[in-house]
């Protein structure tokens, strides 16, 4: 076979992926919209090349993300609803760590949504000690980064620019419009300028992908990923107080758990015991709470009879 054959048959493999983009992702115009981005961008050459090149691979790793974040998915998203942010968003957190708490980069940032020290310790009060790093914290460190996005579109005013900021910077985005001089995306990402840098340029395309990938459960019958969410919806995270000095160990042992598996929801303790401080709140599976009262109030009342009122508070 010689190379243009070769060259015909890439081309015709390559058109006939992205002419099936509509109906491979019935979820793009919801994702679109929710990010600001225009519903054309679908038809941008550079972001169809991106989504033909990376969709097997890029629905594998949503796959693993969801079974790994089966409490922590639901979690994010009812705390968005709270704070009224966009559920899409937790597609930042899927991108940054695929839902391993205790996610860790090269450079040093950590959690969920990879906050720096800087970032965590300095802006949001996260604490970071000997015996805590609170980045680790799937409710703190969402609450943060909830805060952090809401503080960056105050500036940028548009969805997509906030999220490309989350990757680089708010000034590094600002910059990159300005010397655009345009905020339109599809200029923004184009290979053939510098306005901003190339992992930026590709950071936002694997969110909108990712979220494309992971909104299509409600808009495309597709088993697996049917499959994949309900499994999420089935438990979720809730925060109780408990004893300063607490052991993790101990408390799976009361609630029937895997002591593995609770200090995964609780990586930000880093000796597995909560602080020697009065009130502080740990994760347990949503579906554990009653248990939790019934069991750890009988437990400790004798030593602190007032204890049960406290909890509860």
């Amino acid at each position: 076979m010689n190379i243009y054959k070769i060259l015909l048959i890439s081309l015709f493999l390559t058109i006939s992926s992205q002419a099936n983009i509509r109906s491979d992702f019935p979820s793009y115009s919801y994702v679109l919209t929710e990010f600001d981005v225009p519903e054309s961008f679908i038809d941008n050459p550079e972001f169809k090349r991106f989504i033909a090149v990376n969709k097997r691979e890029y629905r594998q790793r949503f796959i693993k993300a969801v079974k790994r974040g089966g409490l922590i998915i639901p979690t994010i998203k009812e705390m968005m609803y709270q704070h009224d942010i966009s559920p899409v968003f937790l597609y930042i957190s899927m991108i940054e760590s695929e839902f391993d708490p205790e996610a860790k980069s090269r450079t040093g940032a950590g959690g969920l949504w990879q906050f720096t020290v800087n970032t965590g310790a300095k802006e949001f009060n996260l604490k970071i000690n000997k015996s805590l790093d609170e980045r680790y914290d799937p409710i703190r460190a969402t609450n943060s980064a909830i805060k952090y996005l809401y503080k960056m579109n105050g500036n940028l005013n548009k969805w997509y620019l906030t999220t490309m900021a989350y990757n680089c910077g708010n000034g590094c985005v600002n910059r990159a419009v300005k010397r655009a001089g345009s905020k339109d995306l599809g200029r923004l990402i184009s290979s053939n300028n510098s306005f901003i840098k190339a992992e930026t340029k590709k950071y936002i395309q694997k969110v909108l992908l990712m979220a494309m990938i992971g909104e299509n459960y409600l808009f495309k019958n597709e088993d697996t990923l049917g499959e994949m969410m309900n499994y999420i919806n089935r438990d979720s995270i809730t925060p109780v107080k408990v004893r300063s000095g607490e052991t993790l160990s101990n408390l799976a042992t009361m609630l029937n758990m895997n002591d593995y598996y609770l200090k995964k929801i609780n990586a930000h303790l880093k000796n597995g015991q909560v602080p020697r401080r009065h009130g502080y709140k740990i994760n347990i599976p949503t579906s554990k709470v009653g248990m939790f009262y019934r069991r750890y109030a009988q437990n400790i009342q004798s030593n602190n009879r007032h204890y049960t009122q406290y909890i509860q508070r």
